[in-house]
C-alpha cells in the first residue's frame, strides 16, 4: 500500500520537473535569440501591409516614390506585412514584440520537441537550442524573414517525424517510413504560405529538392528499385510542393524575378557579405560547427548521409552569405542533438564509472534547481525586451524628421537608404504637407527598383565605383556621384553625416543646395532655387534654419513619428533651436 501511494507521488514530481526543464530550455532560447532594436525596414513593411488591408487592392507597381514611379512591383512578402499591420493596427506598437516572441516560441518548440523524439536528453537539447538561439540572434528581426525560419522549423519537424527510424539499408525501416510519408502532404500547403510570406522559400524548395533526392538515391544505391512505391511517392510529393509554390499574385513571375535577383552581386549589402572569421559575432558560430562537426564524426551513421550533404552545403553557404547562417543553425538544432547525445551520454557513462555512489535523486534535484535558475535568468533577460520597440535618436533621423514637420516640408527626397522606410512611414502619417512626400529608392531594392536608378543613389551614398564594395549594372550611366541630384530633380536631400562621401557631394554643390537642418547624425538640405528665395513658397528663412552639433542620444519609442512625439521627446528639438539662437 504504501509503495502503491509513493509511485504516484513520484510520477507527478517527475512530471512537474519534465515541464519545467522544458520551459527552462524553451525560455533559454528565447532570451538567448530575442532582440528589440528597431530594423530599418519595419516602417515599410507596416506600411504596404497596412495599404492592402485598407484598399483590398495589391499593388503592382512601385509606391511611395518618385524615381521609379509605375515600375512593377513584384513583393514577395506579402503575408509578412499583413501579420506585422494588422498586429500594429490592431493590438498595437507594443505587441510586435510579443508577436515575435510567439513565432520564436514555436519555432523553439518544434525544436525540442524534434529532438526529444529523436533520443536526444534534455542537456543535448538545450545545448543545441541555446548555440542556435545565439547564432539566429544575428537576424532574429522585426523582418518577414522570421517567417522562412518558422517555416524551416515546421519543414524539419515533418522530416523529423517522417524519416527519424530511416534506413536504406533495412525493409522494415523502409515500410516504417512509407506508412508516414503521407504526412509529408503538408508539405504543399506550408510552401504556398511560405512562398507568400518571404523570398527565403526559394532556399527552403532548395533544401527540401536536396534532402528528397539524396534519400531517393541511397535507397536505389543500398536496395535499387525494389521499393518503387517509396520513391514514386517521395517524388510527387515534392513535384506538388514545387508546384504549390507559384499560388501566389504573380505565379511564374515570382520565380522569374528570384531567380534574376539572386544571380546579382551585393556587396553594398553587408547580409549577402561572407562571415568573418575573426569577430566577437563569428565566435558563436565557430562554437555551434565545432559542436556539430565533433558529433557527427563520433555519432554520423550511414543512413544520415543525406543530412550529411545537406548540412554541409548549408554551411558552405552561410559562410559564403551570412543571411544563409541562421537557416544551417536552425538545422542544426534539429538534426544535430541525436548525434551530440552519443557523446554526452558516453561523458555521463565515464562519470558514472568514476563516481559510482552518485545518488540518483540527488543528481534530480540539482538538475530541477539549475533549470529553475535558467528559467529565472531567462525571464529577468526577456521581460525588458517585450516593453515595445526603442527607436534610437543616434541611428535614425528623428529630430530631423520632426524639423520637416514642423516647418510643413515636402516634396522629392532623396533619404539616405537605411533611413527611406522610416521617412515613408513618417510621410504615411502625417496629415500635413509631408504626406505628399516621396523618396527615391528604400529597401524594396530590386522587389520594385530599376537596377540603374539604385545605382544612381548607390554612386552618391557609396562615392565608388570599386566592384569590391558594390555591384553596378553594366547598363548604368557612367559614375557620377552627383547625378542623383539631378534623377526626377530632387526637392531634399536628407543625408547620414557618416557617410561622407554623400556629404563631400552637397558640400561641393552648395551653390546649389542649402543646408536648412543639421545635428550630430543627420543634414538637410534644400534646393536653393525652392527654399532661398524669398518669394518663393516654401522660402525657409535663415533664422528658421537650425544648424549645430547637439548630439542625438537616447531614444522614442517606435514608430517615433514626429505626431506621436511627446513634449519630452521633442527636448532634443529644443536644444537644436536653442543652440542656433545662441
Amino acid at each position: 500500500m504504501n509503495m502503491l501511494a509513493r509511485a504516484p507521488a513520484t510520477d507527478r514530481r517527475l512530471c512537474l520537473r519534465t515541464i519545467l526543464i522544458f520551459f527552462a530550455i524553451l525560455a533559454t532560447g528565447l532570451a538567448v535569440m530575442t532582440t528589440q532594436c528597431a530594423d530599418p525596414d519595419l516602417w515599410g513593411h507596416v506600411q504596404y501591409g497596412r495599404e492592402i488591408l485598407q484598399d483590398g487592392v495589391l499593388p503592382r507597381t512601385a509606391t511611395w516614390t518618385y524615381a521609379a514611379e509605375g515600375a512593377p512591383w513584384v513583393n514577395h512578402e506579402n503575408i509578412a506585412e499583413l501579420l506585422l499591420a494588422w498586429t500594429v493596427d490592431t493590438l498595437g506598437a507594443n505587441a510586435l514584440p510579443w508577436m515575435k516572441l510567439v513565432i520564436a516560441s514555436l519555432l523553439v518548440t518544434m525544436m525540442i520537441t524534434a529532438a526529444r523524439k529523436s533520443g536526444a536528453s534534455w542537456l543535448s537539447t538545450g545545448i543545441l537550442v541555446a548555440l542556435m538561439g545565439s547564432c539566429v540572434q544575428f537576424h532574429w528581426h522585426f523582418r518577414p524573414q522570421i517567417l522562412t525560419y518558422l517555416s524551416l522549423s515546421a519543414m524539419l519537424a515533418l522530416w523529423q517525424h517522417v524519416f527519424r527510424e530511416f534506413d536504406a539499408t533495412e525493409y522494415t525501416s523502409l515500410e516504417g517510413t512509407q506508412s508516414r510519408l503521407k504526412t509529408l502532404w503538408l508539405l504543399p500547403p506550408l510552401m504556398c504560405f511560405w512562398a507568400n510570406s518571404h523570398g527565403g522559400f526559394a532556399a527552403g524548395v532548395a533544401i527540401m529538392a536536396a534532402y528528397h533526392g539524396l534519400l531517393c538515391l541511397n535507397v536505389v544505391r543500398s536496395t535499387g528499385f525494389r521499393h518503387c512505391r517509396f520513391l514514386l511517392s517521395l517524388s510527387i510529393i515534392t513535384l506538388v510542393t514545387v508546384a504549390a509554390t507559384l499560388i501566389n499574385p504573380y505565379g511564374f513571375g515570382l520565380w522569374e524575378f528570384l531567380l534574376a535577383a539572386l544571380k546579382l552581386p551585393r556587396p553594398e549589402i553587408s547580409d549577402w557579405g561572407s562571415l568573418e572569421f575573426f569577430s566577437s559575432d563569428s565566435v558563436r558560430v565557430w562554437c555551434l560547427i565545432a559542436v556539430a562537426g565533433i558529433s557527427l564524426a563520433r555519432g554520423c551513421q550511414r543512413r544520415d548521409v543525406p543530412q550529411l550533404i545537406v548540412l554541409a552545403l548549408l554551411l558552405w553557404q552561410g559562410i559564403s552569405h551570412c543571411r544563409h547562417l541562421s537557416i544551417f543553425a536552425i538545422t542544426c538544432g534539429f538534426w544535430i542533438p541525436r548525434h551530440l547525445e552519443r557523446l554526452v551520454s558516453s561523458g555521463c557513462e565515464t562519470l558514472e564509472r568514476l563516481q559510482p555512489d552518485r545518488r540518483s535523486e540527488g543528481q534530480g534535484t540539482a538538475g530541477s534547481l539549475l533549470a529553475g535558475l535558467l528559467l529565472i535568468a531567462s525571464v529577468v533577460r526577456l521581460a525588458p525586451l517585450m516593453n515595445g520597440i526603442p527607436v534610437e535618436r543616434s541611428e535614425y533621423p528623428v529630430s530631423a524628421m520632426q524639423y520637416m514637420s514642423d516647418r510643413k516640408l515636402n516634396g522629392k527626397i532623396l533619404a539616405t537608404f537605411n533611413w527611406a522606410q522610416y521617412a515613408i512611414g513618417c510621410f504615411a502619417d502625417s496629415t500635413g504637407p509631408l504626406r505628399h512626400s516621396r523618396v527615391a529608392v528604400d529597401g524594396r531594392f530590386e522587389t520594385c527598383y530599376p537596377r540603374v536608378i539604385t545605382d544612381i543613389c548607390f554612386d552618391f551614398w557609396l562615392g565608388t565605383a570599386d566592384p569590391s564594395h558594390r555591384y553596378r549594372s553594366p547598363n548604368a550611366p557612367p559614375f557620377d556621384p552627383a547625378k542623383a541630384l539631378e534623377l526626377e530633380q530632387p526637392d531634399l536631400v536628407l543625408l547620414c553625416r557618416e557617410q561622407r562621401p554623400s556629404a563631400r557631394v552637397m558640400e561641393q554643390h552648395a551653390d546649389q543646395w542649402l543646408l536648412l537642418y543639421q545635428d550630430s547624425l543627420a543634414q538637410l538640405w534644400g534646393r536653393r532655387s525652392k527654399f532661398e528665395n524669398p518669394e518663393s513658397a516654401s522660402h525657409i528663412a535663415e533664422s528658421d534654419r537650425q544648424i549645430s552639433d547637439i548630439p542625438q542620444q537616447g531614444s522614442v519609442p517606435w514608430p517615433a513619428f514626429p505626431n506621436a512625439l511627446n513634449p519630452q521627446e521633442r527636448l532634443t528639438m529644443h536644444s537644436v533651436s536653442t543652440a542656433n539662437a545662441e
